[in-house]
């Protein structure tokens, strides 16, 4: 159809994600969320674009060490959307805080290599974040005053 590339959305019911290929990113997360899983999918210069820090996050290890601290904090994921294209993917999925629901979508850019070199999140509620935003902080021991850029 005039040649524009179509980007396929996918509403992820349990049964249909069992036949469905799925990124890397997606199966540790929800079934080995462990640093050492994570950064087996990380490029050494990964960038972390997070919404607890106001700069990027660099770095395999520190950024697999958050992934794990934020699974351990919002649990196993409920996937509901999965959007990609080449080698970008975005990953739409819902948490739990304090028994509350926390909406995320995880923008994953591939590298030549297969190994991600990018991640965006973006979450909601509001007030949500700012609670899990806390308890992240708090787990990696750092205050707002760590927010500054990695390198």
């Amino acid at each position: 159809m005039c040649g524009v590339p179509v980007v396929v959305a996918c509403p992820l019911e349990h049964s249909e994600r069992v036949g469905l290929t799925s990124h890397p990113f997606e199966h540790v997360s929800s079934k080995e969320p462990t640093a050492e899983r994570f950064a087996s999918l990380l490029a050494s210069d990964v960038v972390f674009h997070s919404p607890v820090f106001i700069h990027p996050v660099t770095g395999r290890d520190f950024v697999a060490k958050l992934l794990e601290t934020v699974h351990a904090i919002f649990g196993v994921p409920t996937y509901l959307v999965r959007l990609s294209k080449g080698s970008d993917a975005v990953l739409l999925f819902d948490g739990e805080v304090d028994g509350k629901t926390l909406q995320a979508a995880v923008v994953i850019r591939d590298g030549p290599q297969g190994l991600i070199q990018e991640l965006t999140v973006l979450m909601r509620p509001l007030p949500v974040v700012r609670r899990f935003a806390e308890e992240v902080m708090a787990r990696l021991g750092l205050t707002e005053a760590d927010d500054t850029p990695s390198g």
